[in-house]
């Protein structure tokens, strides 16, 4: 009969295989750091060492930092270790001794080359970034469709200001056709027309998930677009060469979507602001005028007392059209600002949650007025002031 192992024994006896291995236990290894995340709460170090085709994980404990190089991700270095397989994953990796830089990784050299080369060409230049709207009507957002990236997105923009509308172009955000997907993207929001802003967002990852961002066809894609495009890619310490050629940078995904929106309740309190000074200054100007005309109508009656009583008139008039047009500007004026109050607060969920309303939508981002804009076993979404709600048609009764 053939031997069968247990999971555990096989591994038991690959790791004794390996240390009767004296190559295997005392190794140099030279490579590409990667997928680095600083130290752990216990001071040991995770991180991957790479060459053109393959990597290996590495474990370096925090006893053995003593005498070793500081490193981040994209350093090339020279690691003494021990190889072991961990068992209670069964992954293969290097246990480290010390670590040596070698400078730079490839990687980083590349980029950096090609961010001298793009910055000579102008590409980052200050003076041709172009300004974000400030009352943006639409904005296009280019990200994964199942990311957190997207949840954030949706989440900080709704509370901010909804009255603006969000059209999403699902996109791989990450892998090998990244680049290309999103320079689509990029493409199809230029050609259409689809937003005053661009947001090219994804949340944080490895140094080698974000590579795509660092590529030239993206940064050109970016240079080219007409429409603004302000990035959040990753977290605040990750910087890309899209960052730099973007017209404005959020730090993160939340960052950027705060930039880009004003704040509802901020335009309230200023709507209100400039309705009391428009008031103010327009009872000032009556104030002051009605004064003036009456003095010029004394003085015409002791200086002409023949023609009083067509000067009289006709200033009469004067004053008349001028308190009608006054009082008519004023009326029109706090209408107008009157309907724009009535609209943000219509329009405004927090105000409607507070009476018990909701606003529902579909998925293809319509308001929902009547049953009959609705299917059976349609999924639709409830915005609420402090989230949303996910729901499906399952009857419709008329009232």
């Amino acid at each position: 009969m053939k031997n069968i192992f247990e999971v555990s024994s096989l591994l038991t006896n690959l790791n004794s295989l390996i240390d009767q291995n004296i190559y295997l236990k005392d190794i140099w290894i030279q490579g590409e750091v990667t997928d680095y995340k600083g130290p752990a709460y216990s001071g040991h170090k995770y991180f991957s060492i790479k060459d053109e085709n393959n990597m290996i994980r590495c474990v370096f404990f925090k006893y053995a930092h003593i005498g070793s190089d500081d490193f981040l991700d994209g350093d090339k270095i020279l690691i003494n270790g021990e190889i072991e397989i961990y068992s209670p994953t069964g992954n293969l990796q290097l246990k480290v001794r010390s670590v040596k830089k070698h400078g730079l990784g490839d990687i980083s050299k590349e980029i950096d080359r090609l961010r001298q080369r793009l910055e000579h060409e102008g590409l980052f230049d200050l003076d041709r970034k172009r300004d974000i709207p400030l009352f943006p009507q639409t904005i296009c957002v280019i990200t994964s469709e199942n990311s957190s990236a997207w949840e954030d997105i949706k989440k900080v923009i709704t509370m901010r200001y909804p009255l603006v509308k969000l059209i999403l172009i699902p996109t791989l955000m990450q892998g090998e056709y990244c680049i290309e997907g999103v320079c689509n993207s990029i493409d199809i929001a230029n050609k259409e027309s689809l937003g005053d802003i661009i947001l090219l967002s994804r949340g944080g990852g490895s140094e080698e998930d974000l590579m795509p961002f660092n590529s030239e066809e993206i940064v050109r894609f970016i240079f080219a677009s007409k429409i603004p495009i302000v990035t959040g890619i990753g977290h605040e310490d990750d910087n890309t060469l899209s960052d730099y050629v973007a017209d404005k940078r959020g730090l993160t995904p939340t960052g950027a979507a705060q930039i880009i929106t004003p704040d509802i309740n901020d335009l309230k309190i200023e709507i209100n602001r400039f309705s009391l000074n428009i008031q103010k200054s327009l009872k000032y100007y009556l104030e002051f005028k009605i004064p003036e005309i009456e003095k010029v109508k004394i003085r015409l009656q002791n200086i002409f007392p023949r023609k009083i009583e067509i000067l009289i008139r006709n200033t009469d008039q004067i004053e008349f059209m001028l308190n009608d047009k006054l009082s008519n500007y004023i009326k029109i004026t706090i209408n107008k600002l009157e309907v724009i109050k009535h609209s943000i607060s219509v329009f405004n969920i927090n105000e409607m949650s507070k009476k018990g309303y909701a606003l529902v939508e579909n998925n293809k981002k319509r308001i929902i007025k009547s049953i009959d804009q609705v299917e059976m076993g349609e999924k639709l979404k409830i915005l609420l002031s402090d989230g949303i709600l996910s729901s499906k048609v399952e009857n419709k009764i008329r009232e």
